[in-house]
């Protein structure tokens, strides 16, 4: 197995796609990956989302937020009424659920082994729209480095990661880590009815009432049954903000 540990150019997250790709498969050659222990790397691996979103997904706790355990203290932050803190998240909390966030948290630890087991699966799916956290976020700037990674690897499929993490974007800015293009960083304003400025951030989203102004791309779910059906706005670069209705 490649240490990766002692990889430098990997903890960059600067290798080239084409050259990640050549690893990524010369890797895949030399073990015998199956879609068994594709998600035993990543924690019990990926899952396809409800009617609402049909996507694959990927999550960690919302306990587990670094900036959102912070923010949903405050009075009129989005993380204030946060979905993921409620219903059965809250309660099969230390049931199922719980259980399963957790082990994706700590398959985080196996860095590489996790990116090729999530590309593994990724393929086999024939996904190509993904969506990290819908419960949970960043965990740091490797976690952040590995997402990149996956992307890299796996050009065909486009990711949507929604954060609040800002010191983490701007870590990967400080180290010059080149974002591909269909990796998408959609920074979360913090507050209901509040907007991000899109000077210091290229894509953003806001959560808003029905009497707030809008700016930016509006979320059609409230008009389609609350489904995505077929909108890709959150995965599309061009929508610089994208606004959602409050529940």
């Amino acid at each position: 197995m490649i240490a990766i540990k002692q990889n430098k150019t990997f903890q960059g997250g600067n290798l080239s796609a084409l050259e990640f790709q050549k690893l990524f498969y010369e890797f895949l050659q030399s073990k015998q990956w199956t879609l068994k222990k594709a998600k035993q790397l990543s924690g019990g691996g990926i899952t396809k989302q409800n009617k609402k979103m049909p996507f694959y997904n990927y999550d960690l706790s919302a306990w587990d937020c670094n900036k959102g355990s912070k923010l949903r203290l405050v009075k009129n932050s989005v993380c204030g009424s946060c979905y993921a803190m409620k219903g059965n998240y809250l309660r099969y909390k230390n049931g199922s659920v719980g259980k399963s966030h957790q082990l994706h948290l700590k398959s985080l630890e196996n860095n590489f082994d996790w990116v090729i087991a999530m590309a593994y699966q990724i393929l086999h799916y024939k996904t190509e729209y993904f969506r990290f956290h819908a419960s949970g976020d960043l965990q740091s700037l490797s976690h952040a480095i590995q997402i990149i990674n996956l992307a890299r690897i796996t050009p065909h499929c486009k990711y949507w990661i929604p954060t609040r993490e800002t010191k983490i974007l701007k870590q990967l800015k400080d180290k010059k880590i080149n974002i591909p293009s269909n990796c998408i960083f959609r920074v979360s304003a913090p507050m209901v009815d509040s907007h991000l400025n899109s000077k210091v951030f290229k894509n953003t989203s806001s959560v808003i009432s029905k009497s707030s102004k809008a700016i930016g791309k509006i979320c059609p779910s409230q008009n389609q049954g609350g489904q995505c059906l077929d909108c890709r706005a959150c995965w599309n670069s061009k929508n610089t903000n994208i606004n959602y209705l409050i529940h």
